[in-house]
């Protein structure tokens, strides 16, 4: 038979571990829940994201133009480029969705990241503090009406300061263009 003080003891240990879970549970469940968002007042904004479509002639069916990706970061951010090393911070994704408007046509290209030794992660990663440009040629669906379109671009990303990283986050653009009859 346990004593009093074993007891209390006991119940003393459980509400801590208990109090512990709901905090966690109280901490990630706006993430789990998608009640938090970029848009949350309470997530710094470390990036700022626009695009445009770039081409040397007219955009026609079937023709390519270049999907230009502009990051502006925020002063004592940075952000994770398109290489990392596994286990490391997430890497950039600029990824084209699911459309007939266009579709990747090479590898992505832009300004060059820079290499430092990351102290949250414990060995080198590539980053931006600066703005930032990433172009990835596309080719323009054959089947689309001349007129403006618009081409849906995710941007995955992961931002961090000298205290704290964000969790990785998408960010989903509309990317206007005219396409001219032929």
């Amino acid at each position: 038979m346990k004593t009093g003080i074993e007891v209390a003891t006991r119940r003393a240990g459980l509400k801590a571990t208990f109090a512990r879970r709901i905090q966690l549970s109280l901490l990630v469940a706006p993430w789990i829940f998608g009640i938090a968002s970029a848009d949350s007042p309470n997530i710094p904004d470390a990036v700022h994201w626009s695009a445009s479509v770039k081409s040397a002639a007219a955009i026609t069916r079937g023709g390519t133009a270049t999907l230009d990706l502009s990051g502006e970061v925020q002063k004592g951010w940075h952000v994770y480029a398109l290489e990392q090393h596994p286990g490391g911070p997430t890497p950039l994704r600029v990824t084209l969705d699911a459309s007939n408007i266009v579709t990747a046509a090479g590898p992505s290209s832009g300004t060059a990241a820079e290499k430092v030794q990351d102290t949250h992660f414990g060995f080198e990663t590539q980053l931006y503090t600066h703005p930032f440009i990433v172009h990835l040629p596309v080719r323009v669906g054959r089947e689309l009406a001349a007129g403006k379109q618009l081409i849906p671009v995710s941007v995955r990303f992961q931002a961090c300061s000298d205290r704290e990283c964000l969790l990785p986050r998408t960010v989903h653009l509309s990317v206007p263009f005219d396409l001219t009859a032929e």
